[in-house]
């Protein structure tokens, strides 16, 4: 593998998942509670696309508010373990197992948004602005992603050379601005512990 990845399949088959919170992301449910989703105008029946996720906690969030998800994970064993948690929960999503850079041109256009935790950090650096167009690729005009940030304190990020890797708004902004305006920005709040004060939203239009 080169410098900075790492074997995703193996993580899951051997359970050393530590970046996986075993339940919803607490900013997520937070955002919908307060209608945080509401007022970004999407769709009803918006076609959402979660890449990197992993087990499918957040799945239930997005199925459960009448979207219609899917999810794509690149470890196969972390896709079983989805389809699993989703069936004992009732859950109507679909969960795939691709490669995020490998979405295009099957995906291209395809959804209303993209919602992301934990994936755009696992990605290496210099490989961030072509994970962005990946996400841009897959979205309709004008389409949103909702990145949830983390981590953005340097003491939280992972080893160096190993992921999460270090996350700056002006980096989002390098990364992102070819492809999308910045709708806003502000503070995650119901965060873990070990992550508050380390997480933030960004939503981002995909330009026209």
């Amino acid at each position: 593998m080169l410098p900075g990845e790492m074997d995703w399949q193996k993580a899951y088959q051997d359970d050393w998942t530590p970046w996986d919170l075993r339940g919803v992301t607490g900013p997520l449910r937070r955002l919908v509670e307060t209608g945080g989703l509401t007022r970004l105008g999407l769709p009803e029946r918006a076609k959402t696309a979660v890449p990197g996720c992993g087990r499918g906690h957040d799945l239930q969030v997005f199925a459960g508010l009448g979207y219609d998800v899917t999810g794509f994970d690149i470890s196969s064993a972390a896709v079983r373990e989805a389809e699993q948690l989703l069936r004992l929960n009732r859950v109507e999503a679909r969960v795939l197992a691709r490669d995020v850079f490998g979405l295009l041109p099957e995906f291209e256009a395809g959804f209303d948004l993209v919602y992301d935790y934990t994936s755009f950090c696992a990605v290496p650096p210099h490989l961030r602005r072509t994970y962005v167009q990946q996400m841009a690729g897959i979205l309709r005009d004008e389409g949103l992603l909702l990145l949830l940030a983390f981590p953005m304190r340097e003491e939280v990020a992972g080893a160096p050379g190993r992921p999460p890797f270090l996350v700056c708004e002006q980096d989002i902004a390098r990364v992102a601005g070819p492809f999308f305006h910045t709708v806003e920005t502000f503070p995650a709040q119901d965060s873990p512990l070990e992550r508050r004060g380390a997480e933030s939203w960004f939503v981002l239009r995909k330009k026209g």
